[in-house]
């Protein structure tokens, strides 16, 4: 028979799941919608249309607003409470499997916060694979320049993985826009990244994957 503390409905628990979810919500809305007004706004760069998403929960202040002459409050409050003590923690957790990143916030945030190294941004995208991938990107491509240039770079790079991956992201739904707002050195890295793969594939005489390349070459545009 059970107890009574074991019908006992845990109030506060079911309170903070659902302020949680709340909150996932209001995010997933504020981040559309500034994805929505960047592209209104007709930004220039790529960098700039992810600084407005990024951005999106910075709130412009009223005219009766002041700001202390001596203020050292940081702007971006929500980024700022994940530094601290807890960060070579949460550094650490990243590398376990159980806490690899599973959306395309969480991935940004431990891209350029706790992979500082061409072996650990490499790392983290083996581990989490293609499948991963390509739900996280579902809805944007935010790294796609720094996955060429690290591509491009990283002296083990597996080119069966490479090409897969970079099928993957072809089917993002903002993948052409993704392309269109690419930095004129993204685009050179681009360039680099498939003429080394390609140097790799016919060294090895690998013809299957000379083919493969050929076919993303015109995906990602490369003249």
């Amino acid at each position: 028979m059970a107890s009574k503390d074991e019908d006992r409905i845990d109030f506060d628990k079911l309170e903070l799941e659902l302020n949680a979810a709340v909150e996932a919500d209001s995010k997933y809305w504020r981040e559309n919608d500034a994805k929505f007004r960047a592209l209104d706004q007709k930004v220039g760069s790529y960098e700039e249309f992810r600084d407005i998403v990024l951005a999106s929960h910075i709130k412009p202040l009223d005219k009766g607003d002041k700001i202390q002459e001596h203020f050292n409050q940081p702007w971006n409050i929500a980024a700022a409470k994940r530094l601290g003590s807890d960060s070579g923690k949460d550094a650490a957790l990243i590398k376990q499997d159980s806490h690899l990143p599973k959306t395309n916030q969480e991935l940004m945030r431990d891209w350029g916060r706790y992979c500082k190294t061409a072996e650990e941004r490499y790392s983290l995208l083996s581990k989490l694979g293609c499948e991963n991938l390509r739900k996280i990107f579902k809805t944007g491509i935010e790294i796609l320049g720094d996955i060429f240039d690290l591509f491009h770079k990283y002296e083990k790079t597996d080119v069966q993985f490479c090409l897969e991956l970079l099928e993957t992201l072809t089917k993002a739904e903002r993948f052409g826009l993704s392309l269109d707002f690419l930095s004129k050195d993204e685009k050179a890295s681009c360039k680099k990244m498939f003429e080394k793969l390609r140097g790799i594939v016919e060294k090895d005489q690998l013809d299957t994957q000379a083919k493969r390349i050929e076919e993303l070459e015109k995906l990602y545009e490369i003249s």
